[in-house]
């Protein structure tokens, strides 16, 4: 088990300590990662693309695909595969969906592989029922960085049909880097903010509070790509209803849908000028819910307010002021996870950037001081 680290340095009459802690996140239970035929980047294939046909009619999500005697070889054989790009590893419920009607196979074959050599096979009748349909097909073990997947084997020439598919977490695996911050985390940390779909840098949902896409966004240090009209709950994205991210309409609630702008650092960000993700990079990095409690002080020239705030050389730290007991005005380090996080003794005041600057002017002066003798 690795210890915290600390640098302790004296300035201005005071020491200053510096720790690095290796503590974990809470498990995000709930957790969805959703794999779209209309994103391929979110880990959508298929074999015998040629085959395949796009149609939005009572589609889930989108357009759904289907095996179509009319293109390709005209056998309407060929696979779709879900592959989701995991960020934390542990037990996921799997959901696929498909539009079910006449037309369809009365026999599509799913096999759901995961990381711990397990398969499960479900058969499901794709003529039963009408419009847009979803199917629990089970639960599978997915690690980071892994190939859990789903796949819809369409072998008997009777048209499959494909759509979104979801992996939501149900348990963390202990033994991994399961405390890894999410891209999403900010958002979800906010009353009134719901995530509904997550990939590693994209994150959509919906406000219930009023709030606008873009404070929304800001949240997970994103910027707002699309908004639309919507009601409660995850399923009520309004696809026809397009409204423009900077929009003040008075809604009380929009889906959002938000990404990391270009050039910044993503999910745990690194520093300089690129906005910060998950875990915000130092330098002039940004992030975090603008009018959120207890606002974190960042590293370098930039500042976070709410999630977690950006840290020095590049690591996030949030610095949340506590009650330090006598004599003490707070300025305890709290939810330290990879960065560092700095207060002085004696005064109790916690670090900003200055004592931040002061520190990464020390390898300088400390070189200047050889060079003399």
């Amino acid at each position: 088990m690795s210890m915290p680290r600390t640098l302790i340095v004296r300035s201005a009459g005071a020491l200053i300590f510096c720790t690095a802690s290796g503590a974990r996140a809470a498990c995000p239970v709930g957790l969805t990662l959703s794999v779209d035929n209309d994103a391929p980047a979110s880990g959508y294939s298929e074999v015998k693309p040629e085959n395949w046909v796009s149609h939005n009619v009572e589609a889930c999500k989108g357009n759904y695909r289907y095996l179509s005697a009319y293109v390709g070889d005209g056998t309407r054989k060929g696979k779709a595969l879900w592959q989701p790009k995991i960020t934390v590893a542990g037990t996921y419920a799997v959901t696929t969906s498909y539009r079910a009607s006449t037309n369809r196979t009365n026999d599509a074959d799913y096999t759901l592989f995961d990381d711990q050599g397990g398969t499960q096979k479900k058969s499901i009748d794709q003529t039963k029922g009408s419009g847009c349909t979803k199917a629990l097909i089970g639960k599978a073990y997915c690690a980071v960085g892994g190939s859990c997947r789903l796949v819809l084997d369409g072998d008997d020439g009777k048209s499959d049909a494909a759509d979104v598919t979801t992996f939501v977490l149900e348990s963390c695996d202990a033994t991994s880097d399961a405390g890894a911050p999410g891209a999403c985390d900010g958002i979800k940390a906010v009353s009134g903010y719901e995530v509904c779909e997550e990939t590693a840098t994209t994150c959509a949902g919906l406000y219930s509070n009023s709030a606008g896409c873009t404070a929304y966004c800001a949240a997970a240090g994103m910027v707002c790509t699309a908004r639309f009209g919507a009601g409660t709950g995850c399923s009520s994205k309004e696809a026809q209803n397009p409204i423009a991210c900077g929009a003040n309409n008075g809604h009380v609630s929009n889906w959002c849908e938000c990404a990391y702008p270009p050039g910044s650092g993503g999910a745990g960000g690194g520093g300089g000028s690129g906005s910060g993700g998950a875990s915000s990079g130092g330098g002039a990095g940004t992030g975090g819910a603008a009018g959120a409690p207890d606002a974190a002080q960042g590293g370098g020239a930039g500042t976070s307010a709410g999630g977690t705030a950006g840290g020095w050389s590049g690591t996030g730290a949030s610095i949340a002021k506590t009650d330090g007991g006598p004599g003490n005005d707070g300025g305890t380090v709290a939810n330290d996870e990879s960065g560092c996080g700095c207060r002085t003794a004696g005064s109790g005041r916690s670090l900003g950037a200055l004592g931040l600057l002061l520190l990464a002017a020390i390898p300088a002066a400390l070189g200047r001081a050889r060079r003399r003798r």
